[in-house]
């Protein structure tokens, strides 16, 4: 690009490797290779060279130039710099760097075991899954319902016997109920005849009258344990609901991707997949402005 104003070309030695990484592993089904290419500074310190300060470059091997465009200085050349046997060894502290940083960090989905592919991002990865899985949810889904269907149907069974017990103990407690107030009345009725009709049948229609009672309160006793019965059974029912919706929304949760926790594997490279394919000096332009301060010129 045009230069900054005041400022200057200067090109600086720097170091350039160039390789291919491949990254492969069966289990994940990924295989990716990749060309590299990283600058590095050359400097005078104890250690010229550090690998950990290298940039990624967006050109190839190919790109570099024979010799400097019109104008500009060359920086000073470091004294490892000019020795054949330093760029040997630099070479090899290359492809140390490339094991060591040279990894692909991968998401996995726990529920489906599925893995995203190489640059993928995270949303895209969940929109893939989403859109695959689900039908699958769906039949998981069903699937729990016929498990719950005959636990479901057994306590509608119970319920529909328990109201039917509810009628039936309030009609019975109702017939009692008019049969006693018939025997009360007629007692009541007798004793308004007067004493002179008090006699052995008035007499055991009070005692029929008053057994009678006791069955009404025994019968009414009947009413409130079977109400009991169908209440109870509701609570089963309601329970048992909870319980299926727990189960479907743990599923859900569970195989939905846009909001399942991920995990991250990562992928490293063997020594046998990389390739070293070269490690040289290269003159880097950069702009230097009046205070010295030196900036990348071909950015």
């Amino acid at each position: 690009g045009a230069a900054p104003a005041g400022s200057s070309l200067l090109y600086q030695p720097m170091l350039a490797g160039f390789a291919q990484v491949r990254v492969a592993d069966t289990k994940s089904k990924i295989d990716v290779t990749r060309d590299l290419t990283v600058l590095t500074p050359i400097t005078g310190e104890a250690v010229p060279v550090d690998w950990d300060q290298a940039a990624v470059a967006g050109f190839a091997s190919a790109d570099l130039a024979d010799g400097p465009d019109e104008g500009g200085g060359f920086a000073d050349l470091p004294a490892p710099a000019g020795k054949k046997k330093s760029y040997d060894a630099w070479s090899k502290e290359f492809a140390a760097w490339l094991l060591r940083t040279q990894k692909i960090d991968l998401l996995r989905s726990p529920s489906l075991k599925v893995v995203s592919n190489p640059d993928e991002s995270e949303r895209d990865f969940r929109v893939r899954l989403q859109q695959s899985t689900r039908q699958d949810r769906d039949r998981a889904i069903e699937a729990l319902r016929q498990k719950y269907a005959p636990k479901q149907a057994a306590l509608q069974a119970r319920r529909r016997r328990a109201e039917q017990t509810v009628a039936r103990e309030s009609e019975q407690a109702t017939q009692q109920g008019i049969q006693t107030a018939i025997s009360v009345g007629a007692t009541i009725l007798g004793a308004f005849l007067g004493r002179k009709a008090v006699n052995v049948s008035t007499i055991g229609r009070a005692t029929t009258a008053a057994r009678g009672a006791g069955r009404v309160l025994k019968e009414t006793q009947d009413v409130g344990r079977a109400k009991e019965s169908v209440g109870a059974v509701d609570q089963a029912i309601a329970d048992l609901d909870a319980q299926f919706k727990a189960e479907a929304d743990a599923l859900t949760a569970s195989t939905d991707p846009l909001t399942e926790r991920f995990e991250t594997i990562s992928l490293k490279p063997t020594r046998q997949n990389i390739s070293v394919r070269l490690v040289a000096l290269a003159w880097a332009p950069c702009w230097r402005d009046a205070a010295g301060a030196v900036t990348p010129a071909w950015e």
